[in-house]
Order: C-alpha cells, then structure tokens, then sequence
C-alpha cells in the first residue's frame, strides 16, 4: 500500500505547515492595531462559529458524495484563501470575511480528513497515525511561537509568512491520490447513509461526545484564555509569559502517545485517566495556590488535550459505518460544537467573578465528564451492541 503511506506522509506535513501560524502570539493585537475592539473580535467569531454550524453535516454529505480527497483540497485551498484576507484585512468587513471563508473550510474538513486517514491505515493503524497528526500539528505551533521574536515585532511579516506556510500546505493536498484497500472497498460498497442514521447514531453515542466536549473545552479555556490570568494571580512576573507559554504548547508534544495509551489501558480506562486528570489539574491552583500549581495545572491541561484529541477520534472512526464516515463524523462534531456553546460563556461569567471560580467550574465539567464517560461504557458492556476495538 504504498500510496496509503505516500497519503499519510502528505497530510502529516500538512498539518506540520498548517500549525505554523507566524502571527498567533499577537492575533489579538494584530486586530486591535487594524481598529478591531474585543467587542467586534467576539462578534467575528460568533460568526465562524456559526457558519461551522450550518455547514458541519451538509459538506460531510458532500465530502462522502465527491469523496474525500477532492474535499481535503479544496478546503486546503480555502484555508489558504483565509490567510491572505487576514494578511490584507484592514478593517472589521475584512476580517468577518476571512473568518467567515475559515468557518467554511474548517466545516468542510471536519470529519472529512480523519475518515481520509482512516481509510488509509491498516486495522488499527489509525490510532498512532492520529497521534502523530497531533504531535507534528504542536510542532508547527512551537515552531511558531520560537520564530515569532525573530520577526521584530512586524505583524503584517508574519501574517504573509503565515501565507507561505498555508499555500505550500494547499499545494501538497494536490498530490494526494485515493486510498487503496480493503476499508475504501467496503465504503463503496455499502449502501449510503442516511442523515437520518447519522443523527440516531450521534444520539446513541451522545453520553460519551458529551463528556469528551467538557473535557476538550475546559482543557481549551484555561489554555488559551485562563492559564495568562492564573500565571497573573500566583504572582509570576509577565516576563516568564513567553517562556511558559512555550512550556504549554511543548506539552502538546504527548499527544503523539496517545495511541500507547490506548493500546495500554483500553478506550474506557484511558479516558477515565484523562477526565480524572483533567478535574485533579482544575482543582490544583485552588487548593495550592502559588506559581508552582499554576504552572503545573496548566501544562497538564494541555497535556491532557493532546492526547484526548486523537483518542476521540478513534473512537468516533472506529464506530462510523463505512459509507458516510464523514457524514457521521460531521453530525457528532455538531452535537459537540452546540455543547460548547453552553460551556463558554459559564466560564466567561465565572472568571469575572475569579479565576479560581472558573477553574473550580472546570473541575466540575471533567468530574461530569468522568461520569458520563463511565456510565456510557457500562451500558455499552451490558447491551448486545457492537463496541469500539480496544475497549
């Protein structure tokens, strides 16, 4: 299967050149320098989120109709698309619009990128091949983060180098060609799913997407947004920012174990490990507070991330019939997505209040999650349904 490993090493060096964002570290300030308030951002990505929404199943339908690769390159293209816009945007219709185009593609490849890969690793191959989009995925990240003081400060260089990375990205989906082997047989061969399917199974497996969301957005509020406001709060002068924050992403790096986790522990067990970590992390800066807990609660917290990511997706793929994995996958990153968007704003109301309370809420969400996780697979076990290998 040579093209399969031709295919799996095209998509890895994608991901590597899709997380190089030169700009990330100030996009932020790059908006507020071009006359954007925080008003204005949050209303922007209101709006990506809900462009997500509208399209997450009809492009899922279409990417298991015109196939998968034609789908990975056409929004490879839009996302390169996006990045151009932001580099030229000078005003807020500017960057709604590039949001807007990245709200499209990131629908358009949800789903449709892991069923691609899927299809092109032996039975249970998928897991590390997961793992490994992951880890080269915070690779570029890092790679970003170290470059960024090299670039003196100068905002619109780094959003047109963000533009080179994006294109090369764009043009390496070019060379992908269609998976070979028994998987791709049988999706062509099965009979089509319905969304009608798609949307009993997402609600069969709602207890577990549920618990997997709490954990990723918790995980993904205290570090994107919380983590810089618990450092503030143990006293750490802002200088030792820049530092930490690589620390954060660097931990990211474990995501490319994911899969000897799993292999180790089993589906139940090694989610149960990580939603127990996760709430252990949230609670650890209340009950120690000072910089050490700080810092060692946001870390695990990203670790915790890294390794969730390719872990959810290869329960979803393992469980999604054969015909319309991206269509399914679609469906369940929907119901995901209209969760988060309860979460958000709890926390939101609840750093006003302290920092501490948000992290005490995100303890809360992976003790649910712990729960959910849990009584799903209990009920999985004692029903005569098919499972998830590894489990």
């Amino acid at each position: 299967m040579v093209r399969n490993k031709r295919n799996i090493a095209l998509l890895l060096a994608v991901y590597c050149l899709q997380g190089i964002v030169f700009y990330s570290p100030i996009a932020t300030l790059y908006r507020q320098a071009a006359g954007l308030d925080l008003l204005q951002i949050g209303f922007i990505e209101s709006v990506c989120l809900g462009v997500m929404l509208a399209l997450e199943i009809p492009w899922g339908i279409v990417a298991d109709r015109i196939g998968h690769r034609r789908t990975i390159v056409i929004c490879a293209a839009l996302f390169a698309l996006s990045k151009v816009i932001f580099w030229r945007a000078e005003s807020f219709v500017d960057f709604l619009a590039e949001r807007i185009v990245l709200g499209a593609c990131l629908a358009g490849l949800s789903g449709c990128d892991s069923a691609f890969l899927f299809a092109c690793c032996a039975a249970g191959g998928h897991r590390k091949v997961y793992a490994q989009c992951e880890a080269v995925q915070t690779l570029g990240m890092l790679a970003a983060a170290l470059i960024w003081p090299l670039l003196g400060g100068n905002y619109r260089l780094s959003a047109l180098l963000t533009v080179g990375t994006y294109t090369a990205a764009a043009l390496l989906t070019l060379l992908l060609r269609e998976p070979e082997g028994t998987r791709t047989q049988e999706a062509r061969q099965a009979p089509p799913l319905t969304l009608r399917q798609a949307a009993k199974h997402t609600l069969a497996l709602a207890p577990v997407l549920l618990a997997i969301c709490l954990l990723r957005e918790t995980a993904q509020t205290v570090t994107v947004f919380l983590g810089q406001l618990q450092f503030a709060a143990a006293g750490i002068p802002q200088g030792w920012f820049g530092v930490l924050q690589a620390g954060v992403i660097g931990a990211g790096l474990l995501g490319g174990l994911s899969h000897r986790l799993l292999r180790r522990l089993g589906a139940r067990r090694a989610g149960g490990v990580l939603m127990a970590a996760g709430a252990a992390a949230c609670l650890l800066p209340v009950l120690c507070p000072g910089a050490l807990g700080a810092v060692v609660s946001v870390i695990a917290l990203r670790a915790v991330q890294s390794l969730l990511g390719p872990l959810s997706l290869s329960l979803q793929t393992e469980q999604a019939p054969a015909a319309g994995r991206a269509t399914q996958l679609s469906c369940n990153a929907m119901l995901m997505d209209v969760a988060a968007m309860g979460v958000y704003p709890a926390f939101g109301a609840l750093a006003d209040r302290g920092v501490n309370a948000a992290f005490l809420l995100g303890g809360v969400c992976c003790g649910i999650a712990l729960v959910l996780y849990g009584c799903f697979f209990r009920w999985k076990n004692n029903s005569a349904g098919p499972g998830w290998e590894g489990a």
